[in-house]
């Protein structure tokens, strides 16, 4: 669900009444990019450092505070297009797990093959975001539409019916490769992008 600024101002104000400590306030990741799917939150304690940055540095919003601290914390920031690619290949490790076993387990390793091909868009979505607009000067937090509409079939095919939902067909190993492909062209892309 999206939140409407005058909700952000009152998180923020009922935060800091709870907190006083609170240094920053930042709204990143799926709120930003897909709130109508965002469901968690993240606290850091001051001085820790990210390792992958691109999960804030991707869409964030400063809700409260300077950004300095942010800026700290994102300091060294790692690329991450090679994480997304490490989750092609578990994709392909969860499916390979899922045709050597039966019943309850062999689903739980089709469900995530499906949802690790979602988890490599995401990241390289997330990575384009923190590196490509950034380098472009353009305002972080949302794909272009082109890429926006293809992320969002990925989030409600492969995460949510495929995944959670466990709606994936008979012909597994077909529609796998079929997304895969999919999701493989997409991560290229984006990572063109930003060289």
């Amino acid at each position: 669900m999206e939140l409407s600024e005058g909700m952000k101002e009152v998180i923020c104000k009922r935060l800091l009444v709870y907190d006083k400590d609170i240094v920053e306030i930042i709204q990143f990741g799926s709120s930003v990019y897909a709130p109508e799917y965002a469901r968690d939150v993240e606290v850091k304690e001051v001085g820790e450092k990210l390792r992958r940055a691109y999960n804030i540095l991707g869409a964030f919003v400063i809700l409260y505070g300077d950004g300095g601290y942010l800026k700290e914390m994102t300091a060294d920031f790692d690329t991450g297009f090679d994480d997304a690619k490490a989750m092609l290949v578990a994709a392909r490790d969860y499916l390979k797990m899922g045709k050597e076993v039966e019943g309850d387990v062999k689903d739980v390793h089709i469900r995530n093959s499906f949802n690790s091909l979602f988890h490599a868009a995401r990241i390289a979505a997330m990575v384009y975001l923190a590196i490509g607009n950034a380098r472009r000067g353009q305002i972080k937090g949302r794909l272009p539409r082109h890429y926006r509409n293809e992320f969002e079939e990925f989030i409600n095919t492969l995460h949510i019916d495929y995944f959670y939902n466990g709606n994936y067909p008979a012909n597994y190993e077909e529609e796998f490769e079929k997304w895969y492909k999919r999701v493989e062209d997409f991560v290229r892309r984006l990572e063109s992008k930003c060289r």
